[in-house]
């Protein structure tokens, strides 16, 4: 197996609970925190216990070794630990290497000596097809702790609490696990060498044999795309990362075959989304009359290729014609009402950013995810009202007519393509009105104009385009340009 399919290749631990919830890859790297520097080691030993044979673990030459699956490395010196892992990462791929020796090499060298060597050995892994667990107890090594997490591909939290006179054992998966379970503590105990993990109020080592599979939502998935709605569940928006979020608040309540139009570009890795949602009773499925059916068509009805083969002067002013050529009255939106909402949304941001300094970051990708679903919805609907089918294809000719007519309707904004090639156009847009009286330290019209861009071209397309700004008016730049490209 090449190791770029190994990097994208599961590797399940045979712990049917574990597995729903973490999911662990072919050349994955995971720093384990525990509380005592023990319970990590047991937790792994008894998740493992089915992959006796791949694993091994790393420790000090100093160490004394008890378990002849402990291998021992010098770690005096960073160039000779890094000579000695690779070797055996070389003779040994596809295994488990546990490195228990962090704390000890931390106490010796320098914890952002030991950081590159961390980060040099992320493609190593990668390319062994090894899964790397890196163990640490828990604040002791606090700076070094939190930059690690940074830079391994997960990690996972273990810690206990005293309840009522008795200890409880709780794992924190972040990063690389179910949308649902991301940061939050679950249960776990350990008994007759058994590892049991809380599911839905009970302790589980595997699940019932009817529990439903990812296959099998798949395969419902495709067999009745035009009878399903989507509903979401219960949800609690701190689990979400803002893309997740807004994504899936898009999705409630819309048929699965609208979510296929909405987004032909991102089909697969969508599906896969939308299958763990489901698994994790993140969203939920009902059934409905069956959706009408369309025509599919590769060509454009004639009047449409008139009107975006016509030259640009000529195919906004049918646009902005109030019945004409689309049929129905086009209306821009109203800048200054959205331009006041930005403002108030902006000064609570900077009221409370204070504590949450990465609010003004979540707050710039909310506004542009949601103009991007928005513009998607919008360019599904005109296509739908042209063509009489969402499943019209447009070709490459037509991305300066699209982008131009998008940006007129949407923003009142007319543009001048300044260069263009098969796969990328570069434009500017006259006397730009949205940062009109506006300073800013970054582009500001991007979340506005990249949005509608690229949500448009891939919906029209049925291919995944990018927009970014190159140049804006509120940073000093003399106009607003951008660049739009498909991927």
């Amino acid at each position: 197996m090449e190791s770029t399919d190994l990097e994208k290749s599961l590797f399940p631990t045979g712990h049917q609970v574990f597995d729903r919830i973490v999911y662990f890859r072919h050349g994955m790297t995971v720093l384990v925190t525990d509380e005592t520097f023990s319970e990590a080691k047991t937790f792994l030993r008894t998740l493992l216990k089915n992959h006796q044979q791949s694993l091994v673990e790393l420790v000090s030459t100093r160490y004394p070794q008890t378990d002849p699956k402990q291998v021992p490395v010098p770690i005096e010196a960073l160039q000779d630990l890094s000579i000695n892992v690779n070797q055996k990462r070389r003779a040994e791929k596809n295994r488990i290497f546990i490195h228990s020796y962090l704390p000890e090499l931390l106490i010796r060298h320098n914890g952002d000596e030991v950081l590159k060597l961390l980060e040099m050995w992320q493609k190593d892994v990668a390319n062994s097809g090894n899964l790397e667990f890196y163990l640490l107890p828990r604040n002791t090594f606090a700076d070094f702790e939190r930059k690690a997490k940074a830079i391994v591909d997960a990690a996972i939290e273990i810690q206990v609490i005293k309840e009522n006179n008795q200890f409880l054992y709780y794992f924190t998966p972040i990063r690389s696990c179910s949308p649902a379970h991301h940061l939050k503590n679950i249960r776990y105990e350990i008994k007759e060498d058994q590892l049991l993990i809380e599911w839905e109020g009970a302790m589980l080592d595997r699940f019932p044999a009817d529990l439903i599979t990812m296959e099998k939502i798949r395969e419902k998935l495709e067999k009745d795309e035009d009878r399903i709605v989507l509903k979401m569940g219960n949800i609690n928006p701190v689990n979400f990362n803002v893309e997740d979020y807004v994504l899936l608040t898009s999705l409630d309540n819309l048929p699965l075959s609208t979510v296929k139009l909405l987004y032909p570009d991102r089909l697969p890795d969508l599906l896969d989304k939308i299958t763990q949602w489901i698994l994790a009773g993140i969203l939920k499925t009902e059934e409905a009359e069956s959706s009408k059916y369309y025509p599919r068509r590769n060509q454009l009805k004639l009047k449409n290729k008139l009107l975006l083969r016509a030259p640009t002067s000529i195919a906004l002013m049918l646009v902005s014609l109030s019945r004409g050529f689309l049929g129905k009255r086009v209306r821009t939106v109203p800048l200054d009402a959205h331009l006041a909402v930005l403002e108030a949304m902006k000064n609570v941001v900077e009221l409370i950013a204070s504590e949450r300094p990465e609010l003004r970051r979540e707050v710039k990708q909310a506004t542009r995810y949601f103009g991007e679903q928005s513009a998607r919805k919008t360019a599904l609907e005109h296509i739908m009202r042209l063509e009489g089918t969402p499943y019209t294809v447009f070709q490459l000719e037509h991305v300066p007519s699209l982008i131009a007519l998008s940006l007129k309707v949407g923003w009142d904004l007319d543009v001048m393509f300044i260069s263009k090639s098969r796969e990328s156009w570069f434009f500017e847009v006259k006397k730009c009105h949205l940062c009109e009286g506006i300073t800013d330290r970054e582009p500001f019209c991007d979340k506005f104009v990249s949005s509608v861009v690229s949500g448009v071209l891939s919906v029209c397309l049925k291919r995944r385009f990018e927009c970014f700004e190159v140049s804006c008016k509120a940073m000093g730049h003399k106009s607003c340009s951008f660049k739009a490209y498909k991927i």
